[in-house]
């Protein structure tokens, strides 16, 4: 197995799944929740992202659901696997995050496969050019995070991206640079800023990335050669779905869970671009949870609940279904409840709980077990 297959195995399979509601989707919702391990399909496995909803789940309930129109909306992208899968479907998609990485990550998963020969052309061109010597500019707080060497060839490689005259090849080069950072890095995971340091010999930064890059376009090729994507930068508690819009689909964070922004810091700076409005905005971090302490910091969590689905919920069709995946927060060993507060926030912007279905995890790293729910509701037809 290799590093990638490692640091990206997907959830493990559920011990339980119980499920209410109508029978024909509480079966749908319940397989879906159910999926598990890592998907290979089109360009799902290019970069690494946490805690997205599974690629399977995404597929199953945007090819089953009967919606009113062919529009889906993500208002938390993420890592792009709900626009990635209604692309795949032929459907248009559109999303929001607070993350410039988290726009920059689905701008490369739903590219043109068009793009694929002039990124595999530069990326051999740059890989070459990363091994020589000479002055290179250097984020600051990349120094600490890694070899001499490979800070070199980053560095050369940012500098020779820049030099690239095609803007979608050189957007989707920086997304390759983006892929590597944390992996050449003496950071333990994506998830984990606990420093590791290993030796990396000289030279494979440079095949690394190119090594990305020709998978990226491999990938790319898998993708349909049209579809409409549309993603930007936006606050899901005030930024609502486009007109037309028949499946709200997404998986917001899991409060307490994870802080984001801050597990991003080394892609933010390689890619010069500023952290500070998803530092402010972002929902359920685990550093509020720290600094406000476990109730106020739920309280928070309700509120803004509440304020993103309604403002969801206000633009979906008559008949249109709103499909969400939210698994417990864990905060001080103890488990925070995310079905009811999702529930309650549905039914208060006036949609009909369809079905749900909650499946329970083990989560190795804690030593316990997380449930996950995805909870359908449905705008009633007047």
């Amino acid at each position: 197995m290799n590093d990638d297959a490692r640091r990206m195995p997907g959830p493990p399979p559920p011990t339980a799944v119980r499920t209410v509601g109508d029978p024909d989707l509480a079966a749908l919702v319940g397989r879906a929740v159910a999926h598990h391990g890592r998907v290979e399909r089109a360009t799902h496995h290019f970069h690494t992202y946490p805690a997205g909803m599974h690629p399977d789940s995404a597929r199953d309930l945007i090819g089953t659901l009967d919606t009113p129109a062919p529009g889906i909306h993500d208002p938390f992208c993420g890592g792009g696997t709900v626009p990635t899968e209604a692309l795949l479907a032929g459907r248009p998609a559109s999303g929001t995050d607070l993350s410039p990485i988290a726009l920059w990550v689905t701008r490369t998963r739903t590219a043109r496969p068009e793009h694929a020969g002039g990124l595999r052309r530069a990326s051999r061109k740059i890989a070459a050019l990363a091994r020589e010597h000479g002055p290179v500019r250097i984020p600051e707080i990349a120094h600490e995070w890694y070899e001499p060497h490979v800070l070199d060839e980053l560095g050369r490689i940012r500098a020779e991206v820049e030099e690239v005259e095609d803007p979608s090849v050189q957007k989707l080069l920086l997304a390759v640079l983006s892929s590597i950072v944390i992996k050449a890095s003496f950071r333990e995971s994506d998830t984990s800023n606990r420093r590791r340091p290993y030796h990396r010999p000289p030279g494979t930064t440079a095949i690394l990335f190119h090594k990305k890059a020709r998978e990226l376009g491999r990938m790319l090729d898998q993708l349909p050669g049209e579809g409409e994507v549309r993603v930007r930068l936006g606050d899901a508690r005030r930024v609502g779905p486009p007109k037309r819009t028949g499946l709200v689909l997404t998986s917001p964070p899991y409060p307490g869970v994870y802080d984001y922004v801050p597990m991003q810091q080394l892609r933010y700076a390689w890619l010069d671009l500023d952290p500070s409005r998803g530092m402010v905005g972002e929902v359920g971090s685990r550093r509020q949870f720290r600094s406000q302490g476990r109730r106020d910091a739920l309280a928070v969590w309700r509120k803004d609940t509440r304020a993103w689905i309604a403002c969801q919920a206000e633009r979906l069709l008559p008949g249109g279904f709103f499909a969400i995946t939210i698994g417990d927060g864990l905060v001080g060993g103890r488990p925070v409840d995310t079905l009811g507060p999702t529930v309650g926030a549905l039914e208060s912007a006036g949609l009909t709980i369809a079905a749900r279905a909650s499946a329970d995890r083990p989560d190795h790293a804690r030593a316990t077990t997380r449930t996950e729910h995805l909870v359908l509701a449905r705008r009633p037809v007047t």
